[in-house]
C-alpha cells in the first residue's frame, strides 16, 4: 500500500497509511550470535497491532536489544516460522532492506546515530540517501525541526547539544523518513531526568499521531505508559499482558529482576507501615488519588 507523502499540507508526524496485516508478526523467532553456544532468542512469538504501544522488558541478557535489532531488519534471524515487519520478510535480505525503510530504530546512545555536522544536516541525511528532491527535503526538515522543538538548534553542532537534545535530534532524524513502526532500545538510559522527559514527550506525540511503537526499557515508570508489556527471560517470552497485570504479580516481578514503578514502590512502603493501598497505584496521580481517598475515608 502506498505511503503518505510528506509535503506542505502534511502534519509534522506523517507516517505510513494503514496495512491490513499487523505491522509486527513474529512466530518462533530464534537468534544465536556467532560466538555464542546458547541462543539469545529461543522461539519468541510477538504480534504488535497498528497504533499499539508495546513495552519490552527483561533483565540484562534476556534478549531485548537483540529483538529490537531483528525487528528493524538490522540482523538476520537464525530461524522463524514467520518473521515479518510491515509485511516484509525478515528472513530474506530483500525483506530486511525494505523493513529498514519502514521501521525506524533509535538506540540508547544518540551519538552513534547523529551523522550530520549540525542538526539540520542530520535531519536531511536519510532523505538525501533516498534521493528526495531538494525542495521536499527542505520542507520535511522544516516540519521535523518544528515538531521536535529544534528551531534554535538547527545549525548547532552535535557536540554542543545536551543529552536530551541529541536524542531528540536522533529521533527526529529517524522519523524524517515516514515510518510505520518505531522501535526504541532504551532511549533514555543515558539521559538525565530533564533529557528523559524531553524524549518521552516526543515519543508520546508520535504515539498520539498513530505510530506503532515497540519500546525496550528497564525503567518501570516508562512501562506504565504502554498498552501491553512483553517480558523476556533467557530469550523466551515469560509474560505478556497489561502493565497492571505484570505489577500485580510480585513473585514474577522479582524473578525477572524488574522492580516496580516509583509510585508502586512507595505504596508498598506505606503498606509496611500499616497503610495498604489497593489496587496498587502505578503512577504519581494514582498514588495521590489513593491517598486522598484513604484520608477521606478515615475522616468520614
Amino acid at each position: 500500500m502506498a505511503r503518505s507523502e510528506p509535503g506542505p499540507a502534511s502534519t509534522p508526524w506523517t507516517h505510513w497509511r494503514r496495512f491490513a496485516t499487523p505491522p509486527i508478526e513474529i512466530k518462533g523467532l530464534h537468534y544465536r550470535y556467532a560466538a555464542s553456544e546458547t541462543e539469545a532468542l529461543r522461539g519468541v512469538d510477538l504480534r504488535v497491532d497498528e497504533g499499539e504501544f508495546v513495552a519490552v522488558v527483561g533483565a540484562n541478557g534476556s534478549g531485548k536489544s537483540t529483538l529490537a535489532r531483528l525487528l528493524g531488519g538490522l540482523d538476520k534471524p537464525s530461524a522463524a516460522r514467520r518473521a515479518a515487519a510491515c509485511g516484509h520478510d525478515l528472513l530474506t535480505e530483500r525483506g530486511r532492506w525494505a523493513a529498514r525503510r519502514a521501521v525506524g530504530v533509535l538506540f540508547q546512545n544518540p551519538e552513534n546515530q547523529i551523522v550530520g555536522e549540525n542538526v539540520e544536516e542530520d535531519l536531511a541525511f536519510g532523505l538525501e540517501n533516498l534521493a528526495w528532491p531538494s525542495e521536499r527535503i527542505r520542507a520535511r526538515v522544516d516540519e521535523m525541526v518544528a515538531a521536535f522543538g529544534l528551531g534554535e538548534l538547527r545549525r548547532r553542532e552535535p557536540h554542543l547539544l545536551s543529552g536530551g537534545q541529541k536524542q531528540r535530534t536522533a529521533l527526529a532524524g529517524v522519523l524524517a523518513i515516514p515510518r510505520k513502526v518505531l522501535v526504541l532500545d532504551e532511549p533514555t538510559a543515558m539521559l538525565d531526568p530533564a533529557g528523559r522527559d524531553e524524549v518521552l514527550e516526543a515519543v508520546e506525540r508520535e504515539r498520539a499521531a498513530g505510530l506503532t511503537i515497540v519500546f525496550v526499557t528497564q525503567e518501570m515508570d516508562e512501562v506504565v505508559r504502554a498498552d501491553r508489556v512483553v517480558a523476556l527471560e533467557r530469550g523466551r517470552v515469560a509474560f505478556e499482558g497489561s502493565p497492571r497485570e505484570l505489577f500485580a504479580a510480585p513473585a514474577l516481578v522479582r524473578r525477572l529482576s524488574l522492580g516496580l514503578p516509583a509510585a508502586g514502590a512507595l505504596a508498598l512502603a506505606l503498606a509496611d507501615l500499616g497503610a495498604p493501598l489497593q489496587p496498587l497505584p502505578l503512577t504519581l496521580d494514582e498514588l495521590v488519588a489513593a491517598l486522598v481517598g484513604t484520608s477521606s475515608g478515615s475522616g468520614s
